[in-house]
């Protein structure tokens, strides 16, 4: 340099990287195999030491080993290190700056580990008063859990002792129950006993009374009939005693007057503003009553003695006469409306068409006849009520009667379905969730209505107004 002579400094700068590199290498490995192992806490306590005492990596002392060229060697370090002062001064600002915060750190750490410890201590003496406690505590459970298994029992007993109180008062109760009920039917059945009884001595009484008063004339005298009847020679017979006590079998099984009464109430209004309207077969006067009630003149026809002398004691207009001779007797055109219950199942078919037709001829025009009948669509008829009573002789299907009173004349016929079974005994419709069973319900209803569908019906015409001339003889 002294001569002039030009240098390479990259070169020079190459020479002393390499140099310096195995220098490292060699103290390193030295230093590796004579080092002590350090724990994780005493690397960070050295690693921190180091950080503090050599982050300036400007003032280093230079020196060189090389006898003949170590003053050339330290001249060209002094020499970079002048060239390169404005880098290492940053290098040693953030080496500064990374060496105390990293120094701030640890001193965090380590005041975060002292208070981990602290909290440790005390969370372990925490723990250590709460096991002392717990123990005093334990026995206070204990003996709570022992207080309550000695409540529970006692509570178990007292339980099992009023369940069977309440067992033995529900079956005394039951059996009182049950023996009100014996006792209540027992009543009623001897109610319905007695009433009966009265009623059958009362018709009797009546009985009694019209053969008294109905006796055969002294000789010479001759029978009369009321001006009112037609010329029917009425029956006679002063009997005593019944064959058979229909009224009787009646009121057990036809229901009450007041039932009958309420079913038949719904035909008034077919008979609105009449003055001479006929209820042939009317029993004990049900629809006569209903027609007195309401304005409506009416007479009663019936062939048992015991109903027309009850009729007459209401003060109802009921002759014991045959319904077909009376009609064959009265004048076409004659009556304002003809209303029978229950009577053409009592009838022979060609009864039956013979009075279909005889009403219609003495019908005035524009006036109704109605026949009400049990209805054979519903099977619970025959199985309750048809073959009960010994005077049916066949049921009568209402397409029959419908057809019958329209071949017969008849106009504006309608079919009105009554008496309905009870809906307790019909078949309930199935609901399933997830399941369609429209279909087997659609059946179902199908089933229930041939079952357990309207007992009656009534069949209804009115005469046209034309000319009874036109009726079929």
């Amino acid at each position: 340099m002294a001569t002039g002579q030009e240098f390479d400094v990259e070169q020079l700068m190459q020479r002393i990287r390499e140099n310096v590199r195995r220098r490292r290498d060699t103290e390193d490995d030295s230093a590796s195999r004579h080092a002590v192992p350090l724990t994780g806490h005493d690397q960070a306590e050295a690693d921190l030491d180091h950080l503090s005492s050599a982050y300036d990596v400007q003032n280093v002392r230079l020196v060189s080993h090389r006898l003949l060229i170590g003053s050339f060697v330290v001249a060209v370090k002094r020499l970079l290190r002048k060239l390169l002062t404005p880098t290492l001064e940053r290098q040693v600002a953030y080496n500064a700056a990374n060496a105390r915060v990293t120094v701030h750190l640890g001193e965090w750490i380590r005041m975060l580990d002292r208070r981990q410890a602290q909290g440790l201590q005390a969370a372990n003496d925490r723990i250590q008063a709460l096991e002392g406690d717990g123990g005093e505590i334990r026995q206070v459970l204990r003996a709570i859990q022992e207080d309550m298994r000695a409540v529970q029992s006692q509570l178990q007993r007292t339980v099992d002792g009023f369940d069977e109180k309440v067992a033995a008062q529900s079956r005394d109760f039951d059996e009182k129950v049950a023996a009100q009920s014996r006792a209540f039917q027992r009543a009623q059945q001897s109610n319905r006993g007695l009433r009966e009884q009265i009623s059958a001595a009362e018709r009797k009484l009546r009985r009694i009374i019209h053969a008294i008063e109905h006796a055969a004339p002294p000789p010479g005298r001759p029978e009369t009939t009321p001006s009112d009847e037609p010329c029917v020679h009425p029956l006679r017979e002063l009997e005593l005693e019944s064959e058979f006590d229909y009224a009787g079998f009646a009121e057990r099984f036809r229901g009450s007057q007041q039932e009958v009464r309420d079913r038949q109430r719904s035909y008034l209004k077919y008979f609105e503003a009449r003055t001479n309207v006929l209820d042939i077969g009317c029993g004990r006067g049900e629809f006569l009553e209903l027609l007195r009630e309401n304005g409506i003149k009416g007479r009663g026809l019936d062939l048992d003695l015991d109903m027309v002398l009850l009729c007459r004691e209401k003060g109802l207009d009921v002759a014991r006469v045959e319904a077909l001779a009376y009609l064959g007797a009265l004048p076409d055109d004659s009556i304002d409306g003809i209303f029978a219950a229950q009577v053409i199942e009592h009838l022979h078919p060609q009864q039956i068409i013979e009075l279909v037709r005889l009403c219609h001829r003495k019908l005035a025009p524009g006036t109704v006849l109605i026949l009400e009948t049990p209805n054979p669509a519903c099977l619970m008829v025959f199985a309750d009520s048809f073959y009960r009573d010994p005077s049916h002789v066949r049921p009568i299907h209402a397409d029959t009667m419908e057809f019958l009173f329209e071949t017969t004349g008849f106009h504006e016929i309608e079919l009105k379905f009554s008496s309905p079974v009870h809906p307790a005994l019909t078949i309930p419709r199935l609901h399933t969730a997830g399941a369609d069973v429209e279909q087997f319900n659609q059946g179902i209803e199908r089933l229930n209505a041939l079952l357990f569908g309207f007992q009656d019906y009534a069949v209804i015409g009115r005469k046209g107004l034309a000319s009874a001339n036109e009726d079929l003889d």
